[in-house]
């Protein structure tokens, strides 16, 4: 969408840059988008080309919605461009690279959160799948006095498994001397 009508004089880095002839035309311009899912960030693309890396500003709000605009004084062509970001964007760690055409802007994603009780029900689940694999392969090929240890039905995790009964021992007893020297 072009305009026609005089434009005030913008500003690049403290120094005004001129305005446009009066009987210049300003045009709008709505870049190319190009939006990427990875699995671990978003990268968003926009194709600049003739623009500069101090024709164009990028911002990133507390809430996530990211602006680029820009403005090239040479044929007097302008754009902008905001949108949301998802809520799993990470906002602090936005990061751009301008190659002289394409402006790539990187966004990564907010790493879930892991409960400890996550953690110890998908290790229960992984023990469990371990210890019915090795009882199917018992069962598959029996053998005359073939017995399985605890370290074999938990798939060589076993060291594993005594190091964290051992942590809860020595919590346990930790907990019990700690509490009988208070109530002494």
């Amino acid at each position: 969408m072009a305009s026609c009508m005089p434009q005030r004089a913008a500003k690049k880095g403290g120094a005004a840059v001129a305005p446009p002839p009066p009987d210049a035309c300003v045009a709008d311009i709505d870049p190319k988008l190009e939006w990427l899912d990875d699995a671990s960030t978003y990268i968003i693309r926009l194709n600049l080309p003739g623009f500069k890396k101090e024709d164009f500003k990028v911002q990133v709000d507390s809430s996530g919605r990211l602006t680029v605009r820009g403005e090239r004084p040479a044929g007097y062509v302008r754009f902008h461009k905001a949108f949301q970001l998802p809520q799993t964007a990470n906002i602090d760690g936005v990061a751009g690279r301008f190659d002289g055409a394409v402006l790539s802007l990187t966004v990564p994603k907010q790493q879930p959160v892991v409960s400890g009780t996550d953690m110890v029900a998908a290790r229960l689940a992984e023990a469990k799948e371990c210890a019915a694999a090795a009882a199917g392969r018992a069962a598959a090929a029996p053998e005359e006095g073939a017995t399985m240890t605890w370290a074999e039905a938990l798939g060589g995790r076993g060291q594993m498994v005594a190091a964290a009964v051992a942590g809860f021992a020595l919590g346990a007893f930790l907990a019990h001397r700690l509490l009988t020297v208070t109530n002494s």
